[in-house]
């Protein structure tokens, strides 16, 4: 798919959990962790979860509107990857619109991918700007129910880049 970041190239489904069981922002961040730890991307789960804990000290990730991007660079992390979790009840990420979270996007970086870190969080961004794409991750009952909705999300900008090139002008740049 040539030089543009794809969701889905940073995505599988061992990634993907509908079911968040955590209650609070803390235990969300551990039990994402956790995916990744399993699948093999963070060697350190401690160390990553700090990464994390302390960005969120900063300020916290949730976007409002439910959504929440926490997201840390550590050496912990082997390569860029994404999780989705949803929490059907909500979860308390101390968002400024003071709503309780349901999706989060969690991002695991190496300490030196901050490029392709940032294009990760704006990808992320791009896709949950779009109301029917949050009410679809919303509705998922299965990993390979969000896999489909990202591989959805990253055909529409191919197919918008492709009307950009027919028209002989770049709008959209990476």
């Amino acid at each position: 798919m040539g030089g543009i970041m794809f969701l889905s190239e940073l995505m599988d489904e061992r990634l993907i959990k509908c079911g968040i069981t955590a209650k609070d922002k803390k235990g969300v961040i551990e039990e994402m962790a956790d995916m990744f730890v399993e699948a093999g991307v963070v060697t350190n789960k401690s160390d990553f979860c700090d990464s994390i804990l302390k960005r969120e000290e900063i300020e916290s990730t949730a976007i409002g509107g439910g959504i929440a991007i926490p997201h840390g660079r550590s050496d912990a992390v082997k390569h860029l990857k994404v999780a989705f979790g949803r929490s059907q009840k909500g979860v308390n990420f101390e968002a400024s619109d003071k709503k309780p979270v349901n999706i989060i996007f969690m991002i695991a970086a190496p300490s030196d991918a901050r490029k392709e870190y940032l294009q990760a969080v704006a990808k992320i961004a791009r896709l949950l700007k779009s109301r029917i794409m949050r009410e679809a991750l919303l509705l998922s009952e299965t990993p390979k129910d969000v896999m489909k909705i990202i591989k959805d999300f990253d055909n529409m900008l191919v197919e918008e880049i492709k009307v950009v090139t027919k028209e002989g002008r770049v709008i959209h740049k990476d």
